[in-house]
């Protein structure tokens, strides 16, 4: 049992923005559990340790990468900077010796490499009782610079010390610091004593020159000192404060007061708050310029300044520090506002491979880290990217997902499947809590697009649906552009070319160019351009808003969709916005609000007005041959019941009722009762079946007789309707999405829906106006039920005191049973005298027989007992 050997050297690869790195994990006993792996600048000395939890590099600390993982992806390193990395492995006996390094690796354009070059002057002052302070910027230099050296001399005597880490002078040693490092105190110095003080930088090419020296500075005042030799201290040129003007965009301009003897200036700015200078232009500014302009500054957060300049070859002190400027409105304490939506790069099509890129905006307090979420377009859930892995996570609402830390501004997102349209979202958290989260991205895809096809059942054709999803029946869709022609009857659409433009939303705003060159001769023909928008999860024709919309033409608002009020329903209805519009082009835009906005079509097309008269004039007949056989089949097919079981006297003797009842077929459960349907309820048994060949002449919704009978091509019932007054009541109906209902069975019945019944058209010509039902024969031919009651009341009426008379009237003439009659129940008297109820199978037939008229109604309750015994 030993340690694992030394492994290989890993390989460093480039990336777009990032280097991937693998490694081969030695196969030993015990096996390895973990690696550690270790980035440096190409000949550099400083290591940055990789820290697995975060995917970041961090100086030192961090977590090991557990086994099996042998390659991972490192961002954060600088475009054209060369690395080179060194790896370590562990099993349950320790670790093993670091591997060699591997041979450097980078991405982007490699950049030349130089020393530093030669750092302004350091800031030197006095703190008293042995103490000074230096201060310095660092200059920008590729490789970057890694560590910085400090010098100190003594004036009078031109001895030079280095400072150590805890500020101590000293000739050697550890003596350089960490670039992040820009300020030292220096202990144990003599007081008295005028010392200067000079730095230099050092990167991965090695130390550059020493900067200028500073002003030179004592801990006291050596003209205070009374008797003696006294200690000439150089003192500099007196400055004033500079001025900052902001100038907008970022800019700001720094004014300053320059003095006549000064060559150079520098001027420093610093984030108010912050520590640390940055040099304005990157370096000294010459004589006689007094103002610079200092880019790239975020809006609403205060800066400051102060100046320094170059007289007589040395750097004097700087000035006092400036009063604080901004740039825009100062912000305020606050969580993070609204970012920019991100941007979406397709990485890696063979894997699947897709980048989130985002910008980090100003904001107080600093922002803490992002959460980006991530969805395929027309999706309803989020899903949430995770910082290291990529992995999207389904959160849910009562869990917090995990944070993206800041300065990471992008994530790769791995295994997406090719062909779908994707968008994300990122939003920023601070210490006073998370921003909202930004608009969706454009839209991105791996590969080729996937068509996602539905053939429509009213013209056939094949409809890609893009973003949208249908969960309806398939046998019931139909295409946008199909239930946009068939919207609004009253207002159709002029064919070829009546649907000017269609789209399907993926994101809230549509904006496009409408040409209209006749638009002034359709406006004199009396036509009209609409607006409608349909639901695309339907199976109905019904005008459908989003919560909220906006459309505006060569921009002024045309018209605004608001929400509906807390406990109201809206009215939707299509827009006409042809006065919005003018002849020639027009610039047009439509922004919706709404959950999901991929659910939604929406058209712009070119009407003609349409009376009802117009519609009545293009509705077809169906044949009067036609019509009567399609009468004979459904009287037989809502009876049910075979004509021979039910027949008595000198017929065949019927099956038993068990037989009979298994014969009669129950209508569905989802079959609406038919007005013509006689229900019969017994206890939890139901039967429901069209028993009546009675057909009503009188209109449901004028209640005056027929005029021009119409009828669904698809219903299922005799009764006709007229179709002047079907027409004449929808276009009376201000609720567009309520209109086109059966007044008999509430079907959908649009005009083009409707057949005029040339069978019942027969029946209305050949009887008297007064009649308002006849009798339907099973051949086809009709009785007037006028004169069946009036001889069916003349019997009643001559023989009302006489019982057997009346049973006699009532088998010589049997009027049609009608359902309101059939309550209650039945009883015959036995050869014994002894009444017995009917059961229920008995009390079932004898209905269906009397709504028959073949069997003469029974006034006394009572069956005999032998009959009751064999049923």
């Amino acid at each position: 049992m030993a340690k694992p050997p030394a492994p290989e050297k890993p390989c460093v690869v480039g990336a777009s923005s990032s280097l991937r790195i693998s490694w081969i994990i030695p196969d030993v006993e015990p096996e390895v559990t973990a690696s550690s792996l270790k980035l440096r600048i190409r000949g550099g000395h400083r290591l940055h340790v990789y820290d697995h939890g975060t995917a970041k590099l961090v100086p030192k600390g961090g977590t090991a990468i557990p086994a099996p993982i042998c390659e991972i992806v490192v961002d954060g390193c600088e475009e054209g900077i060369e690395y080179e990395a060194v790896l370590a492995v562990m099993n349950s006996e320790g670790w093993s010796e670091p591997s060699l390094f591997s041979e450097p690796g980078f991405f982007g354009a490699l950049k030349p490499r130089e020393k530093p070059p030669r750092p302004t002057a350091p800031t030197l002052t006095a703190l008293g009782k042995g103490k000074l302070r230096v201060s310095w910027a660092i200059p920008s230099s590729c490789p970057p610079v890694e560590a910085t050296q400090v010098q100190l001399t003594d004036v009078g005597t031109g001895n030079k010390w280095l400072v150590d880490g805890s500020g101590a002078l000293v000739t050697s040693g550890r003596t350089t610091f960490a670039a992040t490092r820009t300020e030292v105190h220096i202990k144990d110095v003599q007081d008295c004593v005028e010392y200067a003080a000079e730095i230099c930088c050092r990167n991965a090419e090695g130390f550059g020159e020493y900067s200028m020296a500073s002003d030179s500075v004592a801990n006291i005042d050596a003209k205070g000192q009374i008797g003696g030799m006294q200690l000439v201290i150089h003192e500099s040129a007196s400055t004033e404060v500079p001025v900052m003007v902001p100038q907008g965009e970022g800019k700001m301009k720094v004014k300053w007061k320059l003095p006549d003897e000064a060559k150079q200036t520098i001027v420093k700015l610093r984030r108010v708050g912050n520590q640390n200078w940055y040099l304005c232009t990157g370096g000294a500014i010459a004589a006689p310029a007094s103002e610079t302009i200092a880019t790239g500054l975020e809006e609403g957060i205060e800066y400051e300044a102060m100046v320094s300049f170059l007289i007589n070859n040395r750097w004097c002190c700087e000035s006092e520090i400036s009063k604080p400027a901004c740039i825009g409105e100062l912000k305020l304490p606050a969580p993070p506002t609204q970012p920019k939506e991100p941007r979406l790069y397709v990485m890696d099509v063979g894997q699947g491979l897709m980048r989130v890129k985002w910008q980090y905006m100003s904001c107080v307090p600093p922002i803490s880290g992002a959460l980006v979420r991530f969805r395929a377009v027309g999706a309803r859930k989020w899903l949430f990217a995770h910082p290291s892995s990529g992995a999207l996570i389904d959160v849910s609402p009562e869990q917090e997902p995990e944070l993206i830390p800041f300065p990471q501004s992008e994530v790769d997102l791995r295994n997406l499947p090719l062909g779908i349209r994707f968008e994300a979202c990122v939003a920023f958290r601070n210490k006073l809590g998370t921003g909202p989260f930004s608009k969706e991205s454009d839209i991105g895809h791996i590969g080729m697009l996937a068509a996602r096809v539905l053939k429509c059942t009213y013209c056939f054709s094949d409809f890609d649906l893009q973003t949208a999803e249908y969960t309806r029946a398939l046998e019931n869709f139909w295409c946008p552009l199909c239930r946009f022609r068939h919207m609004d009857p009253f207002n159709a659409i002029i064919e070829p070319s009546g649907i000017l433009r269609q789209h399907m939303f993926m994101r809230p705003t549509w904006s496009f160019n409408l040409d209209l060159p006749e638009l002034k001769a359709w406006r004199k023909e009396d036509q009209s351009i609409f607006c409608r928008c349909v639901k695309v999860n339907s199976d109905i024709t019904a005008q459908v808003w989003p919560t909220k919309l906006i459309m505006t033409a060569n921009g002024a608002e045309v018209f605004r969709i608001e929400p509906p009020e807390e406990g109201h329903v809206r009215r939707d209805v299509p827009k006409d916005v042809s006065a919005a519009l003018r002849p020639g082009m027009n610039s047009v835009t439509i922004i919706i609000e709404d959950e999901h906005p991929s659910s939604f079509a929406v058209a712009l097309v070119h009407t003609q007005p349409k009376t009802a008269a117009g519609i009545a004039d293009e509705t077809p007949a169906c044949e009067e041959d036609d019509a009567l056989r399609r009468v004979r089949m459904l009287l037989k097919d809502t009876w049910g019941i075979k004509m021979e079981e039910l027949d008595l006297g000198p017929k065949p003797e019927p099956p038993p009722e068990e037989e009979a009842e298994q014969q009669a077929p129950e209508a569905p459960e989802e079959a609406q009762p038919q007005p013509d349907a006689l229900k019969l309820d017994e206890d939890d048994e139901e039967v429901t079946c069209v028993l009546s060949n009675k057909l009503k002449l009188r209109c449901p919704l004028s209640f005056e007789r027929v005029d021009i009978p119409v009828r669904g091509e698809t219903c299922m019932h005799l009764q006709c309707f007229g179709l002047g007054a079907y027409l004449e009541s929808n276009m009376k109906m201000r609720a567009l999405n309520n209109r086109w209902t059966c007044p008999v069975c509430s079907n959908i019945l649009k005009p083009h829906d409707l057949v005029v019944d040339k069978y019942v058209q027969r029946v209305l010509s050949e009887t008297p106006a007064h009649v308002e039902e006849v009798i339907i024969e099973k051949d086809g031919t009709y009785r007037i039920v006028e004169d069946e009651e009036e001889a069916d009341a003349a019997g009643k009426d001559g023989n009302k005191h006489d019982a057997d008379d009346a049973e006699e009237a009532g088998a010589k003439d049997t009027p049609m049973a009608d359902a309101d009659h059939q309550d209650g129940i039945k009883r015959q008297g036995t050869d014994d005298g002894i009444e017995v109820p009917l059961s229920k199978r008995q009390r079932r037939r004898q209905k269906i027989l009397e709504a028959r008229g073949e069997l003469p109604h029974v006034d006394q309750d009572t069956v005999p007992a032998a009959e009751e015994g064999a049923s």
